[in-house]
């Protein structure tokens, strides 16, 4: 956030030396104020809670303006040639356009927005902090940055680099399905209103507004894999998508690992057009209620009022389970189950997600249930509902029978509870990036065993009331080993008709998985290798933080070298692509047994 930095100790953003131990008392509460769900910070157009209108307004006299030429005099008569005349002005030898009373014209204003509180991305925060160079600040839309660091983050963290996974596996085995629920919303205001008012833009915003960009600079300037990139559209549901067509392509053989999750922004068209169709909290009105801004999404309240959009998204890792033995890679959950479905015919595009109740198609011997079984979990040991939770009326009871009615096709016992948790709550509404959210939050509940609160929940609606097994903690529920919590459903839904729940599975599963098929001594050996990368990884990132070497490394190249004995990258790439044994060594792509040319 920039508030301090460290050069041989800590310094504040002064330059004044600073004691470690007084950094928390004194920025606590500063960072909590630009983290989260908060006021909107001034952002691009988004200025003091106003964004830019044109207003139509009439010309009560005529209004002259020179032009450089005739040529240029005649773009203007030509767009309104009823109200519009134009002169050459011989003294200045330039051209007079004029329009006449009466002429209405487009003039900007400032408007005040009705939803003036959201989850942003913590102010201060900078992406070449990680190591970002110049020239990629300067050209990627901040979201392709965003995801960047975050695919950087979730690597390091698990004590690996992309150059260790290409050493391991075959560059075209390596994939990525991250997906957006809208795109790059900084760069497609640039490439629909910059020109249209005459402002400069980048001449590739139009690349950097694809959504499929956002996902292709993490693979060309990071990762570097060469497998398939599959790039979900499913409005709040997309990162939950993108782990459904990640674990497929891990499962039909295409791909060994598949670097998934989902990314969306906040603009004020965005804002503006949630809070037109009523999805969203009305900022005023919960003021009005005495509500803490921070509190203002508010699933299964009785003083809900919508959804409280929010900014960002994560990057979700998965791989084979053969590869994450091999590797010793850290293993946070495991995937069981990962199903999106429709709501076949139906008036309402924001509809209410019922097709996820196929998840239970079949009951006790439904995919979802078997899938379980085959990781040793039964229906009752599924302790934790991770829902979408919108804070809207409509989508907060829906849910909820949603998740009754799969744990009665499954056969759970009615009196043994679903603890739920609305992280929404905490991080107001990402869009594409929400499930991200959920699943990686899920994954921390199930390794440490604390069921977190819900935090902004005063009084639950009494319209729930009738589903038993739900369970909506206030406080942390800190089970340790107690309540081993095994499992979790994870539920994500997105306007388009779009719904997906996934099941994940404690990591223990893995290792039983690995006992199972390797032995015990195979599996103590993946769990010690595992978490030796996971304390590195851990490791590595502090020494980042206190002045070491950058996080983020571009790869140079594209891993290729100087084409070795092939003579040239071109003919390197080609051989690596046709041969089986292509490998990452030493930081290049070799191959060792050449390809026939």
């Amino acid at each position: 956030m920039g508030l301090i930095s460290y050069d041989n100790g800590w310094l504040d953003a002064e330059g004044q030396p600073l004691a470690e131990a007084d950094i928390a008392a004194r920025y606590r509460d500063e960072v909590l104020g630009k983290v989260g769900v908060r006021r909107y910070g001034d952002d691009g157009d988004l200025v003091d809670n106003t964004m830019t209108e044109l207003t139509t307004v009439y010309l009560d006299r005529a209004l002259s303006f020179p032009v450089r030429d005739r040529a240029a005099a005649a773009t203007f008569v030509e767009s309104d040639p009823e109200h519009t005349t134009a002169r050459p002005d011989e003294e200045s030898g330039e051209w007079i356009v004029t329009r006449a009373a009466g002429t209405p014209v487009q003039v900007p204003r400032r408007m005040a927005m009705s939803r003036y509180v959201g989850g942003q991305i913590p102010e201060g925060f900078d992406p070449s902090r990680y190591g970002i160079p110049a020239d990629m600040m300067d050209n990627l839309d901040r979201v392709s940055l965003w995801n960047i660091v975050c695919t950087v983050d979730a690597f390091l963290a698990s004590g690996f680099d992309p150059a260790e996974l290409l050493a391991a596996v075959h560059p075209s085995r390596v994939s990525s399905t991250q997906g957006t629920g809208i795109g790059a919303m900084e760069s497609l205001r640039s490439l629909y209103i910059d020109g249209l008012l005459g402002l400069p833009r980048a001449n590739d915003v139009l690349q950097e507004a694809l959504p499929n960009v956002i996902a292709a600079h993490v693979m060309q300037a990071y990762v570097g894999g060469y497998g398939q990139m599959i790039h979900p559209v499913a409005a709040c549901a997309t990162a939950a998508v993108s782990v459904e067509e990640g674990a497929d392509k891990i499962a039909l053989g295409k791909a060994d690992f598949v670097v998934a999750g989902g990314f969306d922004d906040l603009s004020t068209e965005g804002i503006t057009g949630f809070g037109d169709m009523a999805a969203t909290a009305d900022s005023a009105t919960m003021d009005g209620k005495g509500i803490d801004r921070k509190f203002f999404s508010r699933p299964n309240d009785r003083r809900r009022g919508g959804f409280v959009e929010s900014q960002g998204g994560g990057t979700v890792l998965l791989a084979r389970g053969s590869l994450a033995r091999d590797m010793g890679l850290p293993v946070l959950g495991v995937v069981a189950y990962a199903q999106s479905f429709a709501d076949g015919a139906h008036t309402s595009i924001p509809a209410p997600g019922l097709g996820a109740l196929a998840a239970a198609r079949g009951g006790e011997n439904s995919r979802l249930a078997t899938s379980l079984a085959a990781l040793g979990v039964a229906p009752d040991e599924v302790a934790i509902l991770s829902k979408h939770d919108t804070s809207t009326n409509a989508n907060d009871p829906n849910e909820s029978e949603l998740h009754e009615r799969i744990a009665d096709a499954l056969g759970r016992d009615e009196s043994n509870p679903l603890f739920v948790v609305s992280q929404k709550s905490l991080t107001g509404h990402a869009k594409g990036g929400a499930a991200a959210f959920q699943m990686i939050g899920l994954t921390q509940v199930l390794r440490s065993g604390i069921v977190p609160a819900n935090r902004s929940l005063d009084c639950v609606d009494p319209k729930l009331s009738v589903h038993g097994r739900l369970v909506w903690p206030t406080a942390p529920l800190r089970f340790g080993d107690a309540l081993p919590l095994k499992a979790g459903f994870v539920t994500s839904l997105g306007f388009g008709h779009v719904s997906a729940l996934v099941a994940i599975v404690h990591p223990e599963a893995f290792y039983q998985a690995v006992a199972a098929t390797n032995g015990e001594q195979a599996a103590d050996a993946w769990r010690e290798a595992a978490t030796t990368r996971e304390a590195a990884g851990l490791r590595r990132i502090d020494g980042a933080i206190y002045g070491g070497e950058a996080l983020y490394e571009r790869p140079v190249d594209r891993r290729l070298g100087d084409g070795g004995s092939y003579g040239s990258q071109a003919a390197l790439e080609k051989a690596v692509l046709l041969a089986d044994d292509a490998r990452l060594v030493d930081g290049v792509l070799t191959v060792t047994a050449p390809a026939s040319k």
